[in-house]
């Protein structure tokens, strides 16, 4: 009987065996296009939740590292899916080695996602529109951080930092403006928009475009001086600020050199000393910068939906601009 129970026992574990060896093996043969399937789809959702938009500026100075890198994850990606599905030719009827296999395919899997990261990163450093936003980013935290830094320079003083504001919510008349940053003291309330933009700026108050000389050419850019008197009038007047707001604009950069223009069109580093001038042409207290920012608060969204009905409208403002620059250029007799 003892002598049945084991006959039973060795047919059911080599018939489990092959059901489980059959199934690894079909698993071996889809696994190793996952890498190449996670390029394709994963991308974005990767790239967003390891931020490596950001982490491609690094990519210039860090090249020599991560290029070898890269092409030897590559290398061992391919080696090792090879070395898995080589092991598919043998008979699968002993469960070490099914986990051999699995173990090759992981690894293999493991150094193809390590290639992708880093092609990714390589593929964002070369793109100019992406590498564009990314010095817009750093310019406005590095000013973000000189505001933090020289706040206690001026008593009692509030800041706020990347903010959309939005008036008439949820209305056919809604709109919004966006501040790069605001600094509220005890004597001026300042709006002050951030540029990242390298060389020679003709920056006239007035000009419907600056133009721009550098290493790489002509070229030239927005008015932000207008944006920045735009959105700190829109401020002034919807939020019923106490005061005027003085919008200044800071320009990072290499070799930043503003001509024609304004002294509150300045280099990012010069702020400091453009701030203090205001503060000294109003010597008594006149504002309490706890108030007043509770004012600005009441209008600040953060929602993704509010964000990309302010980016609609931008557009849309941008296209009836362009439209009207066109008709009013025309000649028609």
């Amino acid at each position: 009987m003892s002598r049945q129970y084991d006959a039973d026992d060795s047919f059911l574990t080599t018939v489990l065996t092959n059901i489980f060896g059959v199934f690894f093996a079909g698993l071996l043969l889809i696994l190793p296009v996952i890498p190449l399937a996670t390029f394709y789809f994963l991308r974005r959702p990767i790239s967003r939740a390891l931020n490596l938009e950001k982490h491609s500026a690094s990519w210039s100075s860090m090249k020599w590292l991560y290029r070898p890198i890269k092409w030897l994850a590559g290398f061992l990606c391919i080696v090792f899916i090879i070395g898995a599905t080589d092991k598919l030719t043998l008979p699968a009827t002993h469960l070490d080695l099914i986990i051999v296999r699995l173990l090759d395919l992981c690894v293999g899997l493991a150094f193809g996602f390590l290639f992708n990261i880093l092609h990714w990163l390589e593929r964002y450093a070369e793109d100019p529109v992406i590498q564009k936003k990314i010095a817009g980013i750093q310019a406005e935290r590095y000013v973000q951080k000189l505001i933090e830094k020289n706040q206690r320079d001026f008593a009692g003083a509030r800041s706020l930092h990347g903010t959309l504001f939005v008036f008439n919510e949820d209305t056919p008349g809604e709109f919004s403006v966006e501040a790069d940053h605001i600094l509220i003291t005890e004597r001026n309330i300042f709006l002050i928009e951030t540029k990242y933009k390298s060389g020679t700026i003709s920056a006239g108050a007035d000009s419907a475009r600056w133009m721009v000389s550098s290493r790489q050419g002509e070229g030239e850019m927005a008015n932000a001086l207008k944006q920045a008197k735009n959105a700190a009038q829109v401020l002034q007047r919807q939020a019923a600020l106490p005061c005027e707001v003085i919008p200044l604009v800071a320009i990072k950069g290499n070799d930043v050199n503003i001509v024609d223009g304004p002294t509150n069109v300045f280099r990012a580093e010069n702020l400091v000393n453009v701030l203090h001038a205001f503060e000294h042409s109003k010597p008594r207290p006149i504002l309490d910068p706890v108030a007043v920012a509770a004012m600005l608060l009441s209008h600040i969204r953060n929602d993704k939906a509010a964000m990309e009905r302010h980016i609609d409208r931008a557009q849309a403002a941008r296209t009836r601009a362009e439209q009207d620059a066109i008709v009013n250029a025309a000649s028609i007799r």
